[in-house]
């Protein structure tokens, strides 16, 4: 699904704002915004300071397979060297790190240290660090992002549920249940996720590490990722069949929760948080985005899976990690 546009307007009690194309925003006026500026807007900008009154897309499917621009066959399979297209890459799993590329214009894009060997855009290496997953990132066609993540928990971390960092700094994720977010604010007023001490099993032995993030949003697995695996994670663009909560209005946006509402019984569902409002009690924050885990902003009503119990819904996915700059200019006409 392709967004068009979004129709936004000021949250009850906010006074004004500027939008990132430098037009003011005012109480009582709506406000037509293409997919890029909307993107551009921040998390917290999304909880507390505007409102998605409609989203106008170019299709009428409520939910759909993940399937990127090249996929697996058709004449835009765009298979490289090792006959691995973008979306084979994408939905793999396995114990350990196997060498393959793609074709540089099927990736798009990869992170640094990823180039040696055969084939342009990505290769990965035979070898682990320490048993823990390589920080390797792709971004795809349509400006997607996506990162290798390790499952170094005991259990299968299901497509479409969201994770949550055990260590950011080796990329272990886990269920949301299994490391709650702690976020707390320092002497100038600055918040911060509080950093833990980590030992994880991983495929070399154990993983220790001293001083890494726990509990915050790490990425929407696109395949279930078995226990003591490596697999793919989207962490912004759209992701197609993500966990919502049922009922959640289109527009909302979305957080972690710590523990599933209602019928459901996994963590990792996305829905709009019950508090939004910003406090600090014995140093801990409460309220806003980052506390709240707020991930991005639904797109389509959530759909009930089939014989899953769950309900899926199309979610634009906005990463704290990844900053989207904007040029400013004057106009001197």
């Amino acid at each position: 699904m392709s967004v068009r546009s979004y129709v936004i307007q000021l949250q009850a009690g906010v006074g004004q704002a500027i939008l990132p194309d430098h037009r003011k925003m005012v109480p009582g006026q709506q406000y037509v915004v293409d997919a890029d500026t909307f993107s551009r807007f921040s998390l917290g900008a999304r909880q507390s300071v505007i409102q998605v009154v409609s989203v106008n897309t170019d299709s009428s499917t409520a939910s759909g397979t993940f399937f990127p621009a090249q996929v697996s066959n058709g004449v835009n399979r765009q298979i490289g060297a090792s006959g691995q297209s973008f979306f084979n890459v994408l939905t793999q799993t396995s114990t350990s790190l196997t060498t393959f590329s793609i074709a540089g214009f099927a990736a798009q894009g990869a992170s640094a240290g990823g180039a040696a060997g055969a084939g342009a855009g990505i290769q990965f290496p035979q070898e682990t660090l320490s048993g823990n997953a390589n920080n390797y990132s792709l971004i795809g066609p349509d400006g997607a992002r996506y990162i290798l993540a390790y499952n170094g928990t005991s259990s299968t971390l299901n497509a479409g549920w969201a994770t949550v960092w055990q260590d950011y700094n080796n990329r272990y994720i886990s269920t949301a249940s299994g490391n709650p977010l702690v976020v707390k604010q320092d002497g100038q007023s600055v918040s911060y996720v509080i950093s833990s001490n980590t030992t994880l099993t991983g495929v070399n032995g154990a993983v220790t590490t001293v001083g890494t993030k726990v509990g915050e949003f790490a990425g929407i697995p696109l395949v279930n990722i078995p226990a003591g695996n490596f697999g793919f994670v989207q962490i912004e663009g759209i992701h197609p069949n993500a966990v919502v909560a049922s009922g959640t209005p289109v527009g909302s946006a979305v957080g972690v929760l710590p523990t599933a509402s209602g019928a459901l019984s996994a963590s990792g569902v996305l829905a709009v948080p019950a508090n939004t409002t910003f406090s600090v009690t014995n140093t801990v924050v409460s309220g806003t985005a980052l506390a709240n885990n707020i991930v991005g902003t639904v797109l389509t009503t959530p759909a009930s899976g089939t014989g899953t119990g769950q309900y899926f819904a199309q979610v634009e996915l906005r990463s704290r990690r990844v900053k989207k700059p904007y040029n400013r200019f004057l106009n001197k006409n």
